[in-house]
C-alpha cells in the first residue's frame, strides 16, 4: 500500500504551496572540474544517486473524494530530463549575475503532479565551473531518513570518470481509486481523527491556531505592529531577491576563542552587524535598545544519545530558539556578548548537538538542516519573530559532486509567508558561507547585507584583545 502523507506534511501543501517560495529550499553549489563538463555523464551520476533516495521519483496522490490525506507513488512518467535542466549566464558571468538568475529559479512554482524537485546546471561561470541549484519542497523532507536532495548529490569520494551501469528502475503500480477509498474508509473506522485531517481547511485552521498558542507561549508575547519590524515583513509577495557572502571561518574561530564564546555566537554577531549597518543606510534611525527577533533553530537530541557519545549520532531534531539581534547597539563587542548570553540561556530538555557533531550527522547534513530548520519556523506563528536565521555547519574537508570537486556551497533560505528577509549559513572547507533571500519589493538591495558582512566581521576582529 503507498504510504500515507504524515499530516504535517499534508499542511505544506496547502494553499497551492508547491508556487509558494515558501515551501521549498535551495542549496547553490559551486563545482570545479579539469575538464569540460559531459552533460550526459551528470544526468547519469544523478541518476544513480537517485538509487539511494526513492521519494525523489515519487509524486502525490490524492484520494477521490478528500476522504483521506494523500499517498506518496511512483510517478509511472518519471521523467529525470524534466527535473534536471540546463541554464547558461551571459558572459562574462559573476556572482551577481549568478545570484539573479538563482532568484527567478527560486521563485518558479514546481509541478504539482510530479516529483516536487528541481535541479538547475548553470554554465557560463569563470573558470569553467559548474553551478548546481537544487529546489526541494519541504513535504520531501518529511520523516526521519528523508534527506535534502542536495545532500543525496554529495560524495566524500570522487566520481570513477567510467561511465558505471545504472539499474534500470520500475515504478511499483499504483493503487486503483477503489483500493484507495477502501483504504481511507478503513482509515476513518480505526482513526476517527481521521475524519478532521482530511479536510484541508478545518486541519490547517486549528494547527495554525495550535502553533499559535505553543508559540506565543514558548516564545514570549507577540511584538506589536510597527517599528523596525515593519521593514521585514510583506503583505503582497513581488518576488524574490538573492544575496550571497563568504567569510573565513579561520577568523570567526580566533574572535571566538578571544572572547570565550561560541563560533555560533560570532556568526549571528557578525550577521546583527551587516543588519544594522544596513537598517542605517536605510535612514531608519536606531536606538540602543532595539532588536530584531530572530527564529534560530537548532539541532538537538536527547541527552542519552547526546551526553556521551555524539560522533556516533545519525539524525537530529530541529527546536527553535528565539534570539534577540541587538541591532541598536553601537559597540561590536557588547553585540557579541549581548548575543553569547542569548544563546547561553537557551534550555531545552534535550542538549544542543555539537558543530563537530552535527557536521558528522548523515555526510553533508548542512541543506538537509536548513530544509528541516525552515519546516520548523512555518509551525510557529509569524508575528513572534521578524525573521528566521539558520546556521548549519558542514564538513571542514573537501567533499565532490560527481567528478567535479564542490568548491562554494550557499544556502539559499526559504522565504516564509509575511517575511521580507531570510538568513541562511553554512560552513564548508574553512569558509562561512552566507545565502540571502529577500522580498523583490520589500528588501531590494538584499545584496548589500551581504557586501557589509565582511566589515562587520572587521568590527569585531578589532575588539580581540
Amino acid at each position: 500500500m503507498a504510504t500515507r502523507l504524515a499530516t504535517a506534511d499534508a499542511d505544506l501543501l496547502l494553499g497551492d504551496a508547491t508556487r509558494s517560495r515558501s515551501r521549498h529550499s535551495c542549496s547553490l553549489a559551486l563545482v570545479a572540474r579539469d575538464e569540460p563538463w559531459d552533460i550526459d555523464r551528470v544526468m547519469e551520476f544523478v541518476d544513480a544517486r537517485l538509487a539511494d533516495a526513492p521519494r525523489y521519483r515519487q509524486r502525490i496522490r490524492h484520494i477521490p473524494f478528500s476522504l483521506a490525506r494523500a499517498v506518496w507513488v511512483d510517478d509511472p512518467d518519471f521523467d529525470l530530463s524534466f527535473h534536471v535542466r540546463r541554464s547558461a549566464l551571459p558572459a562574462p558571468g559573476g556572482m551577481r549575475q549568478l545570484a539573479d538568475l538563482v532568484a527567478r529559479l527560486v521563485d518558479r512554482p514546481l509541478e504539482a503532479d510530479r516529483p516536487l524537485w528541481e535541479l538547475y546546471l548553470i554554465e557560463g561561470l569563470p573558470d569553467g565551473r559548474l553551478a548546481i541549484l537544487t529546489k526541494t519542497h519541504h513535504a520531501l523532507l518529511g520523516g526521519p531518513h528523508a534527506v535534502d536532495l542536495a545532500q543525496v548529490l554529495v560524495t566524500d569520494e570522487r566520481a570513477s570518470a567510467d561511465v558505471d551501469e545504472v539499474a534500470t528502475w520500475t515504478p511499483v503500480p499504483a493503487p486503483g481509486d477503489g483500493v484507495l477509498v477502501l483504504d481511507a474508509l478503513m482509515t476513518i473506522a480505526t482513526d476517527p481523527l481521521e475524519l478532521v485531517r482530511r479536510s484541508a481547511r478545518l486541519a490547517h485552521a486549528l494547527e495554525r491556531a495550535t502553533r499559535g498558542l505553543v508559540g506565543a507561549a514558548n516564545l514570549s508575547v507577540l511584538r506589536p505592529a510597527g517599528g523596525l519590524a515593519e521593514m521585514f515583513r510583506t503583505t503582497r509577495p513581488r518576488g524574490s531577491r538573492v544575496g550571497l557572502a563568504s567569510f573565513p571561518l579561520a577568523q570567526a574561530r580566533e574572535i571566538a576563542r578571544e572572547h570565550s564564546c561560541k563560533v555560533n555566537d560570532v556568526v549571528l554577531a557578525v550577521l546583527c552587524g551587516a543588519l544594522r549597518s544596513w537598517i542605517l543606510s536605510c535612514g531608519h534611525p536606531l536606538s540602543t535598545s532595539d532588536t530584531l527577533r530572530a527564529i534560530v533553530p537548532m539541532a538537538v537530541t536527547s541527552e542519552a544519545d547526546g551526553s556521551e557519545n555524539q560522533s556516533e549520532a545519525t539524525s537530529a531534531e530541529i527546536a527553535s530558539a528565539l534570539i534577540g539581534m541587538p541591532v541598536g547597539e553601537p559597540n561590536p563587542r557588547m553585540r557579541l556578548a549581548q548575543i553569547a548570553r542569548e544563546t547561553a540561556t537557551q534550555r531545552h530538555p534535550r542538549e544542543a548537538v555539537g558543530a563537530k557533531s552535527l557536521a558528522r550527522l548523515s555526510g553533508f547534513a548542512p541543506p538537509t538542516l536548513h530544509a528541516l530548520a525552515s519546516r520548523a519556523a512555518i509551525m510557529l506563528p509569524s508575528e513572534s519573530y521578524d525573521l528566521v536565521v539558520t546556521n548549519a555547519p558542514g564538513p571542514q574537508r573537501k567533499v565532490f559532486w560527481g567528478d567535479g570537486e564542490l568548491v562554494e556551497v550557499y544556502p539559499v533560505p526559504a522565504l516564509l509567508e509575511g517575511q521580507a528577509l531570510a538568513v541562511s549559513m553554512s560552513s564548508y572547507a574553512g569558509t562561512v558561507y552566507c545565502g540571502f533571500t529577500s522580498d523583490r519589493q520589500a528588501v531590494p538591495d538584499v545584496e548589500e547585507i551581504g557586501e557589509l558582512i565582511s566589515s562587520a566581521l572587521d568590527e569585531l576582529t578589532g575588539t580581540a584583545g
